[in-house]
């Protein structure tokens, strides 16, 4: 009898860790069809997948969750922008006008960042925001003056000869973090608050 019991529970268990098993993959393939979707039509669609799908469950299916997890990826891109940016301008190869050059660029990244973290305190508040809509107002203000910088940066390099390797290697990061910025925006854009 009680080899019966014993197999029994043991049975409820095997199927029980099924269920529960399959219920998450479900979920999680819930939430990266959401990313997928909240991001097909964005303006850099793979771009957005690539960025967003390894969050997708932090995101659920919450557009709110996603457009801040989307700005949070934008600081993080200027983060490392930055830092590519700041390492070429201390190269010792670099003209006098390089490094002014790159220095306008770091300021434009910097101000990028400020209000992309501008962006994320304003967006994180949102609900309990008492004017929904002057919030988001702020936040697609904010984030369009970060993408604003963030291009300004590569107006300089149009200016004078600069060192093609170098110019590539800003061009790239400006680029990507742009993209990621652009796909942000898209987002905050497209939120139902």
């Amino acid at each position: 009898m009680e080899s019966k019991i014993l197999v029994i529970v043991f049975l409820i268990m095997l199927v029980s860790s099924q269920v529960s098993s399959s219920t998450t993959v479900t979920l999680e393939n819930t939430y990266s069809t959401f990313v997928k979707t909240s991001c097909s039509s964005s303006t850099y669609p793979a771009a957005c997948r690539k960025s967003l799908l390894p969050y997708a469950s932090t995101v659920k299916t919450d557009p709110l969750r996603l457009a801040t997890v989307a700005l949070s990826t934008a600081l993080e891109s200027a983060n490392t922008t930055l830092s590519t940016v700041t390492r070429l301008s201390k190269t010792k190869r670099i003209t006098e006008w390089e490094a002014a050059v790159l220095n306008d660029c770091i300021g434009d990244i910097k101000d990028s960042m400020d209000e992309i973290k501008s962006s994320i305190d304003e967006i994180s508040g949102i609900s309990t925001s008492v004017d929904k809509s002057f919030a988001i107002s702020n936040v697609q203000t904010w984030t369009s003056a970060a993408i604003t910088d963030e291009n300004s940066c590569l107006d300089g390099f149009d200016e004078g000869q600069m060192n093609p390797a170098v110019k590539k290697k800003i061009r790239n990061s400006i680029l990507n973090l742009a993209t990621v910025s652009s796909n942000a925006l898209y987002l905050i854009n497209h939120l139902l608050v």
